[in-house]
């Protein structure tokens, strides 16, 4: 009995706690290869009012170049709206880096329940994130603010993300095939 309670309690802690996730897919349509870490929960509290993931976005374009985003995602909170110009700001070991929101060339996939905020940046933030001991992050609503200190865990993934995909070069994706180029 007591082992499947603490099985119980293992397996129900897993799924609660959002752990991150990294992907690697091509947009089909806009033919672009792109690596996403998903669900980088920043404060790992249990009882939140709302729910705050900061993750990393890399798009590999078929000529090689690439670009580099924030994907900020948070549930909705009651009464906000963004305020106009650098509404998102990172505190990064003292470091302030601001941001504005901006559109992904390649769709961006909001999970279910979540807002999704892009901001575009340079991959040296991701490295400074990754190698930092004090992370804080601000979002700026017309009337209200929403602050959050990440967690070391979430620190952490940003580690793992770069060790993963930045290592080598990127792959540009594969020119997509055609009707026409079926044919020939």
């Amino acid at each position: 009995m007591k082992k499947e309670l603490l099985l119980t309690a293992i397996v129900g802690a897993t799924l609660l706690s959002a752990c991150q996730n990294t992907t690697q897919r091509v947009d089909r349509f806009d033919n672009i290869r792109i690596q996403q870490m998903e669900a980088n929960n920043v404060s790992r509290s249990w009882f939140e009012k709302v729910v705050v993931c900061l993750n990393a976005r890399r798009e590999v374009r078929a000529d090689g170049s690439t670009e580099h985003f924030l994907l900020l995602e948070h549930t909705p909170i009651p009464d906000f709206t963004l305020a106009p110009g650098q509404s998102f700001t990172l505190l990064v070991d003292g470091t302030r880096h601001a941001f504005a929101p901006t559109n992904s060339p390649a769709a961006v996939v909001s999970r279910p329940g979540f807002t999704t905020l892009t901001f575009r940046t340079e991959p040296q933030v991701f490295v400074d994130i990754a190698n930092a001991r004090n992370v804080e992050l601000r979002l700026k609503g017309t009337a209200n603010v929403l602050e959050k200190r990440l967690a070391r865990a979430s620190i952490g993934e940003f580690k793992s993300y770069l060790l993963k995909y930045y290592q080598a070069l990127p792959a540009p994706p594969n020119q997509p095939v055609t009707k026409s180029a079926k044919r020939d």
